[in-house]
Order: C-alpha cells, then structure tokens, then sequence
C-alpha cells in the first residue's frame, strides 16, 4: 500500500522504526500500535519489525505474539500462523483471539471459543470479520460457510457477534444477511436491507460497516444495469474515508471502481488503474489485496493476456484453499475458465467451471458465477454439452444471460492501440477530443453529418466504449490521442 493511505501517526511511526536500533522502543511502538483501533492494511505495514522480534520478546508481550500471528494469516503462511499461536497458554484471551484469527475453524470450535470470551467479559480491540463480499473491506474473514448454521442458530449468533462486537453487532449481523441474500439472488432484499443501514450508519461514525455497505450497494447497482449511476457512489465513499481518515481503504475503492468500468465499458478507466493502482503479483502477497489481484485477472482478459491471468491464478490458489477462503476460490476458478475458453482450451475451462460449480453450489454462490456474464455463460453451456443437463448449472445459465444481456460489452476484448481505427475514424476521434459538435466535424472534415455518427458509432464499438467522451478517455490511455 501506497504510504500516502497510511495515517499521519502510523507514518511517522514507520519513518521511526526505519533509524531505530533500540528493541526496547520497537516493542513500545508496536504495542502502542495494537492498541489503537487500526485497520488489517495499516498493520500489514508493520510486518517487517513483528517478523524481527526474537522468541523470548514475543513470549514477554502476548500482544505482539498476537500482532505476529495476523502477520502470517495476512500474509497466507496459516502453517507459521499455528505454530506461534500455540505458543499462547490455551484458554487465555489472546490463544482465543488467534482461534478467531486464523481462519477454517469448525462451526462448534468457533463457538466455544466465542463463548469463552463472552463468560470472561473480555473486550477484544481491532478484530476484523465480514463476509464474503464484505471483506473487500479487509480481505481475510468470509462467514459465507457458516450461512446454513446462522440460520438455523440465528440467535445463538446473533449473541455471538454482540460477544465479539458489542458496539457495531446489530449492523455486523445485517451485513451478514444481505451479503447472502445477494449471494442467492436475492439482490433487491439485499438492496433494501443495506440502504436502510446507511443512514443509521453515517449517523454513528461507523466507517467500517459503512464501508462494506455501500460497496455492497455498489455491486447490486451494478449488476442491475445501473454501473453509470456508481461514479458519484464511487466519489462519495472516497470522501468518506477521506475525511474520516481511512484512506487505507483507498486501494481497494480503485479496484472496486475499475471493477465497475468494465461492466460500464469504459476501459479508459481499467488502462488507468491497470498502470497506476493495481497490485503488483510479483511482488508479496498478501491477503488483503486478494480482492484488487481479482479484479486485475479480469483487465489481463480484457487485455488478452491469458497467459498472465494462469500465472496469477496459480499463485493465489493454494493460498485461498489454504486459508479456507471458498468464496474467493469459487470467483477465482470462473475467472481462469474464461480465460481459459477465450484463449481456446476447453479442456481446461471446463475443469475450472466444475470446481467453481462444485463450491457455488455447496455454498449457493449464486451470483459469483452469473455475475460474470456472457463469457461465464458460455464456458456453462460447454460445461452442459459435455456433462449433459444438471439443474444447478441450468439456474447459473438463466441468471448469467439476464447479466449478459444488461452488460453485453462487459470483458469483451481490448483494441490495443490505434491499429483498429480506420483513417477516416482516426480523423474525427481527433476532432471529438477538440469537443467538436456533429456539424462541425461534418463542415471541417467535408463529409455529411450521418457519416459523422457512423464514424462515432464504429470508434465506441472499436474502443469498447459507450460515449464519445469515454472514447476520447480511452485514445488518450491507448496513446492514439496526445493528452492535454
């Protein structure tokens, strides 16, 4: 993350530790650190100086040894993450918040673990949970596995969320449900839950469930043919963390924001992210950014780089199966399918497709599959002509062309520079870029107004674009027009 989203004291804190040689005011900084409310992305910076502490500092300050282990889940090493968090006294408050932070635990481990913090009355600060879709917000906690039992035990958890956060519980359960009612298509019960929340939650200052709801709202917007309505959604929750300092949570508001370009058809958007925001895989990974690697998987297909979209995918799998993450490893199987058909190996799209239905239906990911639209449909229907009928895979298909018809530009391929355009198109995309009318593009060029429109109308097809002003965008990205 770029140091800028970072808070001015965690700033300063970094530019410390950087000279520093003292351990003694290592510890300190640290423990101060943990101990105010922070966010998974601003204590993800830290980690070079928790991976530096010795055994004997750790086994000292139970609190840093806590801090260590989030390190390893964050960064995907649940095996280190473990083997330190044993190192706890079993039953104390920090060996029960490394359970909750490590991800996978059973249902019943989970609430005997629960349930011991709520009979010894402790108050646990910066403890991240969402679900699912929600952990664009942090990346790590999908609740989406325990759906059957939070209905069933409805309120046995709903208990076990006010144990966990006493202050935020009724709008953290909320959050729960509309998240899997949009899972199970149930995207205007969804909406209506979220939007009823917002204003209670701008009135309590709560940025972070704030956060996970307007990005929620963001996604049913979106996939209801409504991507132009989210560029001031978008602009709007910029300034919210803006102002309320969380700009940690910047990175992935870019990544949601090219995310809905793509289904807006304005690639100049995704160019831009893809050159100035996107997460670099070749560098470490880390958990959190896992939503922004999956939106990037997406922009190399509409780029045509299949062969990049394998290589990530690759590398993220074993850390999502890993880490118990069936939500993230559903979206990431459809994904590679895409590519994979799209760059002609059907063998292959027709492998990943059956792991990505095998999750979406145990789990009724629903709109994970069919949210992907026309290229989604068209590895399920291979998938049908191979396997034969299967009901599942007929509900994915219906719900898949209901978004392919809504979105039917969304993922198609890239023009990779001016070799699409013709001279003529060339001629009149300069004089758009000048905020010429029709007429005077008619007048300038000596060509007849209709064969103006006609040009337009080819240059929007050929760019991918639905206007000329994203037309203009996307020359200038491609670097068919010079930028002014």
């Amino acid at each position: 993350m770029k140091l800028k989203y970072l808070p001015i004291e965690d700033r300063q804190n970094l530019r410390v530790l950087r000279h520093n040689k003292d351990k003694k005011l290592t510890v300190a900084i640290l423990e101060s650190m943990l101990r105010r409310l922070l966010t998974l992305q601003t204590l993800w910076e830290y980690r070079k100086w928790f991976l530096e502490l010795d055994e004997e500092t750790l086994n000292a300050h139970p609190s840093l040894l806590c801090g260590l282990v989030q390190i390893h889940v964050l960064g995907g090493n649940l095996s280190l993450a473990r083997e330190w968090a044993e190192k706890l006294p079993e039953g104390s408050l920090y060996r029960c918040v490394t359970e909750l932070m490590i991800p996978g635990n059973a249902p019943k481990d989970l609430v005997n673990t629960i349930k011991r913090i709520s009979d010894e009355g402790w108050r646990i600060p910066n403890l991240s949970l969402t679900a699912g879709r929600i952990s664009v917000m942090n990346g790590v906690w999908d609740l989406t596995p325990y759906t059957e039992y939070m209905q069933e035990n409805r309120e046995q958890m709903y208990g076990m969320i006010k144990a966990l956060f006493p202050d935020g519980y009724d709008t953290i359960y909320d959050m729960i449900q509309a998240e899997c009612r949009y899972q199970r298509n149930d995207c205007y019960g969804a909406l209506v839950q979220v939007v009823g929340m917002i204003p209670f939650l701008k009135e309590k200052r709560d940025m972070r469930i704030l956060f996970a709801a307007l990005t929620l709202e963001i996604y049913v917007l979106v996939l209801n043919g409504q991507a132009g309505t989210t560029v001031p959604l978008m602009e709007n929750l910029r300034r919210q963390m803006e102002h309320n300092r969380l700009e940690e949570y910047i990175p992935n508001i870019e990544a949601l924001d090219a995310w809905a370009a793509m289904y807006d058809c304005d690639y100049a958007r995704v160019t831009r992210w893809m050159k100035n925001d996107a997460p670099d895989e070749f560098t470490r990974f880390c958990m959190l950014d896992v939503f922004r690697y999956l939106v990037k998987m997406r922009a190399y297909i509409i780029q045509g780089k299949h062969l990049a979209v394998t290589s990530l995918a690759q590398r993220l799998l074993p850390l999502l199966i890993e880490g118990k993450r069936p939500m993230d490893t559903c979206e990431l199987y459809v994904i590679w399918a895409m590519s994979d058909l799209a760059d002609g190996r059907e063998a292959d799209a027709i492998g990943h497709m059956e792991s990505a239905i095998e999750l979406a239906e145990k789990y009724r990911y629903d709109r994970m599959i069919a949210d992907e639209g026309k290229r989604a449909l068209d590895v399920l229907r291979l998938y049908r002509r191979t396997h034969g009928e299967n009901a599942y895979v007929d509900h994915l298909c219906l719900l898949a062309e209901k978004t392919a018809s809504l979105h039917p530009g969304y993922l198609k391929g890239q023009v990779s520079g001016g070799d699409g355009l013709t001279e003529a198109e060339l001629r009149v995309l300069r004089l758009l870029a000048d905020v010429r009318t029709n007429a005077e593009i008619a007048e300038t060029l000596g060509i007849a107004v209709d064969t103006v429109k006609q040009h337009c109308s080819h240059i929007c097809k050929k760019l991918n674009v639905k206007n000329r002003h994203q037309a203009v965008q996307a020359g200038v990205e491609l670097g068919i027009l010079r930028k002014k």
